[in-house]
């Protein structure tokens, strides 16, 4: 069951980096408050489909002959996490479309959320890792590092 979470919380992780990727574009091209959405859900859908395929390429390597529609329905179960990482900041975008808040706000809750949400998974990892809680709360920061990195090169770069 631990290696099923971590394999979860391991691909939500991939999701989010994408989604902090793109929100960091946004935040210099602000888009329409559902365009914004569906840029963080296609995004990272393409980015499940290419994980996808990957590991179909992977598996039909490994055996030497086709994956069968079981595997499939298997490869696309244990990728699909990746989406789950671009929910709750894409929720910034859809209640920026009610009218909430604006779009730039949206992108600016999106990155805090998404932030938010890598340190609760580094957090959790560094449980499955770690005795100590300094280190498990370490392991969050290093996921938010990463994150914030992307930031970094683009205000180093732009």
């Amino acid at each position: 069951m631990a290696e099923v979470r971590t394999t979860f919380v391991a691909k939500a992780i991939y999701g989010l980096i994408t989604v902090q990727a793109l929100l960091v574009v946004m935040d210099e091209h602000p888009p329409t408050p559902l365009g914004g959405a569906m840029t963080l859900i296609g995004a990272t859908f393409a980015v499940a489909l290419i994980d996808t395929y990957a590991e179909i390429i992977a598996e039909a390597l490994a055996q030497k002959h086709m994956v069968s529609r079981d595997e499939v329905r298997e490869i696309l179960r244990s990728v699909s996490p990746v989406m789950v990482g671009s929910q709750a900041p894409t929720l910034m975008f859809l209640l920026s479309a009610i009218g909430l808040w604006s779009v730039e706000q949206a992108i600016q809750f999106a990155q805090i959320v998404t932030f938010l949400f890598l340190f609760v998974f580094g957090v959790h990892i560094g449980r499955l890792l770690h005795t100590h809680w300094f280190r498990q709360v370490l392991s969050g920061i290093f996921l938010v590092a990463v994150a914030g990195m992307i930031v970094a090169i683009k205000i180093l770069f732009h």
